[in-house]
């Protein structure tokens, strides 16, 4: 259902006429790229939800791995990336978790670091090393150099590394 304003008018036909056509393709653009971040964040969020769940509740974490495999396995079908946000939202820790992956771009683990103060100056966070399913619905980062990549649990595919891009 759409949010209607007093006049009655649904916010979608006010701001289709308030925006020209440059304004669209712009918000267009930005709407896929939030897309792909939530699809992105869903694929890491799999291989934390043993740790971010619990091994206490060891079958809803496999229920919520169940419902985001699920929705990507159809990544461009409408709805998805609110089936997604639905699960993402469904636990306080997956919502924390999430909120820190949008944020940054990478896992919260890949950026914790204790009580480590790097030294002062300019510095860029170096991206962490992504491995990927060939299917694309599970991601893995690595966070320290002693991990070995994980097996698709879709698929059961070896994961392929995937360099950060060079400047």
């Amino acid at each position: 259902m759409t949010p209607t304003d007093e006049s009655g008018g649904s916010d979608e036909s006010r701001e289709s006429v308030e925006f020209d056509e440059s304004s669209k393709s712009d918000e267009s653009d930005e709407s896929s790229e939030s897309d792909e971040r939530i699809l992105e964040c869903a694929r890491a969020v799999r291989a934390e939800l043993p740790r971010l769940i619990g091994p206490l509740a060891a079958e809803r974490s496999r229920e919520l791995d169940a419902r985001l495999a699920q929705a990507l396995a159809r990544p461009g079908d409408a709805g998805t990336v609110e089936r997604i946000l639905v699960v993402l939202q469904s636990e306080p820790e997956l919502r924390t978790w999430a909120a820190r992956f949008l944020e940054s771009g990478n896992p919260p683990r890949y950026t914790e670091r204790g009580d480590y103060q790097p030294l002062p100056g300019s510095g860029e966070a170096i991206p962490a090393t992504r491995y990927s399913c060939p299917d694309r619905d599970f991601a893995w980062y690595r966070a320290f150099l002693d991990e070995s990549p994980p097996r698709c649990p879709t698929h059961g595919h070896p994961l392929v590394r995937e360099d950060p891009p060079s400047c």
